[in-house]
């Protein structure tokens, strides 16, 4: 009755487990000759997306993300983003942002093992601009980008730019702009000041001004960016007195570029300064002038497809006059510098 039960169990068993088998497609192993499932495993994609953008206290800034992943085929993920900021002091100065960000991944099947395949991609990116503008205070513009992307599908791409027009007439602009595509890497900073400064008095006249100015570009892989920099100041006075006279001019101004692609990088700076004064004494009756410029202009690339330059000009002068006694000064400085990679 037991053995009865047994074979009984084990025919039902065994039938069973063959029609579990028979009911999924397989296939013999090659390689240890059992039977494997042809079944096609489940697919999947995700994608997210998120931006971010920030306007108001002299600054504009936006910030992008974008990420996507398939496994198997037919699995595709999409995402994008983009996020853009505007400021304005109503009064000479501007900051703008605007980044934005893409990912595409689709899942595939190895065709040597049938296994399902992973696609990646991400995207991110983030720029800022800025300026300094305040009564009494050196104007000043600054633009920096960030953008980074892993993957083959993956995008960004991002601008950034500040102005400033100062109450006596300086100025100052910089922007920096770039794209990262499959794998890759752009970063960008630029800065320019300006500034300008004149006085006088009853018997002198003094006149200063600058110019400063900075690039920077890193780039790696799929990535390029450019920035560039300008700035410019002058300045003139006469003395207020009625005996004798005295006066002051300077003038400074700074062009600066660099652009970097693929595995590289380029700077530029040029600083220029200029400044003159002009005084008579009234006891003397002495007239004394003096005049300075400077200059200093830098520019280095690496890489490929790199470039970099960097300019400036600074004048100065003064003229100062008592009874028949005259005396002037004058200076001026022209640095220049330009480096390429084809």
């Amino acid at each position: 009755m037991h053995s009865s039960q047994l074979r009984l169990s084990l025919v039902i068993s065994t039938s069973a487990f063959a029609l579990i088998v028979a009911a999924a497609p397989v296939v013999p192993d090659g390689h240890s000759g059992w039977l494997k499932s042809t079944a096609a495993l489940a697919a999947s994609a995700s994608a997210q997306s998120d931006s971010h953008s920030t306007a108001g206290g002299s600054s504009a800034s936006s910030s992008s993300h974008s990420e996507a992943h398939g496994t198997g085929a037919g699995a595709t993920g999409s995402a994008a983003g983009g996020a853009s900021a505007h400021t304005d002091d109503g009064d000479g100065a501007t900051a703008d942002s605007s980044v934005s960000t893409g990912a595409t991944a689709a899942g595939g099947t190895d065709p040597a093992t049938g296994d399902d395949t992973t696609d990646d991609a991400t995207a991110d990116g983030s720029t800022t601009a800025s300026f300094v503008h305040a009564p009494d205070t050196p104007g000043s513009a600054e633009a920096a980008a960030n953008l980074a992307t892993v993957g083959a599908g993956a995008t960004a791409s991002g601008s950034a730019s500040a102005d400033v027009t100062t109450d006596d007439g300086a100025t100052a602009h910089a922007d920096v702009a770039g794209s990262s595509t499959a794998t890759g890497t752009a970063t960008g900073h630029a800065f320019a000041e300006g500034t300008a400064d004149a006085t006088s008095d009853v018997s002198s006249a003094i006149s200063a001004s600058s110019a400063d100015g900075d690039v920077e570009v890193v780039t790696t892989g799929g990535g390029s960016m450019s920035g560039a920099a300008s700035a410019a100041a002058a300045g003139s006075v006469t003395s207020t007195g009625t005996d004798g006279t005295a006066s002051a001019s300077s003038s400074a101004s700074i062009d600066v570029s660099a652009t970097s692609v693929g595995d590289g990088s380029a700077s530029a700076s040029a600083s220029v300064d200029a400044d003159s004064n002009g005084a008579v004494d009234t006891t003397g009756r002495t007239a004394s002038t003096n005049a300075f410029s400077e200059g200093t202009a830098t520019a280095d690339n690496s890489g490929a497809g790199t470039s970099a330059s960097a300019s400036g000009t600074g004048d100065a002068a003064s003229e100062a006059g008592i009874d028949a006694n005259t005396a002037s000064s004058s200076a001026s400085v022209n640095p220049a510098v330009t480096v390429s990679t084809p």
